[in-house]
């Protein structure tokens, strides 16, 4: 299984400083999600705190919830994205949170995420907007869950149904291709249990889900 359902990188690498300004928007969060960026890094900081060990963000993007979160943990960090452009963002805003250099425990791949070199895992695998993205859920988490250690965690986020508003925002990028799929927090949390790996909890904020998944 590879990640070429996110279609073309290309449009990724288009339109990575509209994209960063967008997500970190409160007015456009909360228009069309009912939500806010700061509880994508609030999400963010209870994975960064949930270990020690090596820690894995996939689908990092711009790193916009997470860059000044990953400056502040001393955990052995790797950043995936196909994006090369993105990726390049989120690297220039966390050398920039941390004082003008990347540091050292912090390694940037421009890669897919259901591919780690050398068979790597991790303690803590964190994707934030992610399984919208993809349209099997299960097999995505069953795939993320071959690079966690024994004992780790997920946190994965995803959009799903919530008010008129934000399911009619959703019926619009499915159309227009940039989600694979449009969801109830209640198949969310079904398609991610039918992975196997562990236990699963699931909050919501708005029209955004919180998955966190115990092995």
């Amino acid at each position: 299984m590879s990640e070429s359902f996110f279609g073309d990188p290309e449009y990724y690498a288009r339109c990575a400083k509209a994209y960063d300004a967008m997500i970190g928007s409160k007015v456009y969060n909360k228009v069309f999600w009912g939500t806010d960026p700061r509880q994508y890094s609030i999400f963010a900081a209870q994975a960064i705190a949930s270990g020690k060990g090596p820690l894995l963000e996939v689908a990092v993007g711009t790193a916009q919830a997470t860059a000044t979160l990953h400056v502040a943990s001393a955990r052995t960090t790797t950043l995936v994205d196909m994006s090369g452009p993105m990726l390049k963002l989120a690297g220039e805003s966390i050398a920039t949170a941390a004082g003008g250099t990347l540091p050292d425990r912090i390694t940037l791949e421009c890669r897919d995420m259901l591919a780690p070199p050398g068979g790597r895992r991790y303690e803590t695998i964190l994707g934030l907007g992610l399984l919208h993205l993809v349209p099997d859920v299960t097999a995505t988490v069953r795939e993320l869950g071959r690079q966690l250690e024994d004992h780790g965690k997920l946190f994965l986020a995803s959009l799903v149904r919530g008010s008129a508003r934000s399911n009619a925002y959703l019926a619009l990028l499915k159309a227009h291709g940039d989600i694979a799929r449009i969801r109830s927090g209640t198949e969310l949390f079904d398609e991610v249990r039918a992975s196997g790996l562990g236990s699963v909890t699931l909050a919501r904020r708005g029209a955004m889900a919180y998955v966190e998944i115990s092995r």
